[in-house]
């Protein structure tokens, strides 16, 4: 036989031995052990599930024109902050009858009792809670979760309303103090615009001051040389024309008696208007352009039908003369002229007082437009800042309007918490049995280490396996018809004592345990 067969069968030998020894300390330690474990109370749990709605649909309707906070911040700190001293002494005070006359330190063991019985884990799903207390009175249980329930859907409400008002007031103190300071900016800016008007009014720079100083000298020699040009002109032109005829010259006759004056007249006439406008021409362009040279070959022939036209007198040969119409178109002109120069040159000399005002100004435009220009900077800085507040403020007001109507967290009670029928711990079943094994356990151990030290040996293998001599043969013991009858009661009264025990451990349940008690009652 294998070693470890021989020893198994030996120590199972010594055991059977010592086994009313063995049922006695699983009795004892099954009754030691279930009578601890009865005097440990139950705790009875109340649950609830909450889920935490952040997804509204006045969020992307809103967004620009409200202040938007963080959802998962807010649920984060509603979360935290839920289980705080402030918060539990309020559960404390509020489920608690006698938590006015609480000392400071009982307050204390009270808040640290619900936090350790308070536990608030996230689920599966995003946003949902389970909330759950425990306690040994059911009914206790039941008011603190629910208290605790209320703080949390208050918290938001509280907190969100708390935080407009303040935001609220904070930018109504500020509009008002940004409101004052734009308005004496406006006051200093119209002061100091209405001391330095000259300087401010005044858009002449000494640089556009000199250009407009060079364009009326320009101006004004232009004009001058065109009235020196007509000068020259009128010199060369007679006053006066002299035609020979003993009476008087009739210019431009239609009648036939005059045909030949009036011819005379004519031709003159038109002798004077190509000359005037040959002048003209002159003036503006070469002798070798066409026009020039057409109006030369006119002057000419008219000189030449002049010429060749008989005086004819009704009274005899003599000398008139007319005045000469050139002559007198050139006066008019040369007087246009001469307007032109005094008007220009009165456009000159206003043209240097303005560069010499703009060039004594010069400095102290310059200091005034500094001091302007850091007015000007201070108040656009200021008038930003308002109307900034302002739109925050008119933003703030849309917010708390819609956080009134609707709240950007709303927190929904999916499973409200119920007073529990059953303990929710301790597992009595559980310990229970764990204590019927430990004792038969331990009965079955004490045996074994009984027969392991009585120094006997119960098998012949025993023997072999001691001793080297060999074993020649065994005695054994004959049975009786009595022998028979003992191990049947000896069976019997094992398995009865068993029974017993096992029948104690179902009383032990019976008695301990409703939520046991409840699952027979609806078993039976």
């Amino acid at each position: 036989m294998q070693p470890w067969k021989i020893q198994a069968r030996s120590h199972l030998s010594g055991a059977w031995h010592y086994r009313w020894t063995g049922i006695a300390v699983a009795w004892i330690v099954c009754l030691v052990g279930w009578g601890i474990f009865a005097v440990v109370p139950n705790q009875f749990e109340a649950v609830a599930k909450i889920y935490i709605d952040t997804d509204t649909m006045m969020e992307p309707l809103l967004r620009g024109l409200t202040v938007m906070t963080d959802p998962d911040q807010q649920v984060s700190i509603m979360l935290n902050t839920l289980l705080t001293r402030p918060n539990l002494e309020q559960v404390v005070r509020l489920t608690s009858p006698a938590s006015s006359a609480l000392s400071s330190a009982e307050m204390a063991r009270e808040v640290q009792s619900l936090q350790s019985h308070t536990t608030l884990r996230p689920l599966g799903s995003k946003n949902l809670y389970e909330l759950a207390f425990s306690d040994k009175n059911p009914n206790r249980a039941l008011s603190v979760s629910q208290t605790l329930i209320s703080i949390f859907v208050d918290s938001n409400i509280g907190t969100k309303r708390k935080d407009f008002q303040g935001a609220q007031s904070f930018l109504d103190d500020k509009v008002a103090e940004y409101e004052t300071l734009v308005r004496e900016a406006e006051q200093r800016r119209a002061a100091f615009r209405q001391a330095n008007l000259d300087v401010l009014s005044n858009a002449v720079t000494p640089d556009s001051a000199r250009v407009e100083v060079e364009k009326t000298r320009q101006d004004l020699g232009a004009a001058q040389a065109r009235l020196s040009s007509l000068q020259a002109q009128l010199r060369t032109i007679p006053k006066v024309i002299y035609v020979d005829g003993p009476g008087p010259i009739i210019l431009s006759s239609g009648t036939s008696n005059n045909a030949s004056i009036g011819g005379g007249g004519s031709l003159i006439q038109r002798l004077a208007e190509a000359k005037q406008s040959l002048i003209e021409m002159q003036s503006k362009y070469t002798d070798d352009y066409p026009d020039v040279k057409a109006a030369k070959r006119e002057v000419a022939e008219l000189q030449k039908e002049v010429a060749a036209t008989p005086p004819v007198g009704a009274q005899g040969v003599g000398n008139q003369s007319i005045s000469n119409p050139i002559y007198v178109q050139t006066q008019g002109k040369m007087s246009d002229a001469m307007t032109d120069v005094a008007f220009q040159y009165h456009r000159y000399n206003d043209a240097l007082a303005d560069l010499q005002n703009a060039k004594n100004m010069t400095s102290r435009a310059i200091e005034v437009t500094t001091k302007f220009a850091d007015l000007d900077r201070d108040y656009d800085l200021v008038h930003k800042t308002y109307q900034d507040l302002i739109s925050r403020r008119e933003s703030a007001r849309i917010s708390q309007s819609v956080n009134d109507q609707q709240s950007t967290i709303n927190v929904r009670v999916i499973e409200p918490p119920k007073k529990a029928p059953f303990p929710s711990a301790p597992n009595r079943p559980l310990i229970n049995s764990v204590i019927l094994f430990a004792g038969l356990l331990c009965g079955f151990l004490s045996a074994l280490a009984l027969s392991w030290n009585a120094g006997r040996f119960f098998v012949k293998d025993q023997l072999t396996a001691e001793f080297d001599y060999p074993v020649i043969g065994v005695v054994t013991r004959l049975e009786r018809g009595d022998d028979a009858i003992l191990a049947r009661r000896t069976y019997r009264t094992l398995a009865a004592s068993l029974l017993f025990l096992f029948c104690s451990y179902l009383g032990v349940l019976l008695v301990f345990d409703s939520a046991f008690r409840g699952t027979l009652r609806e078993f039976l």
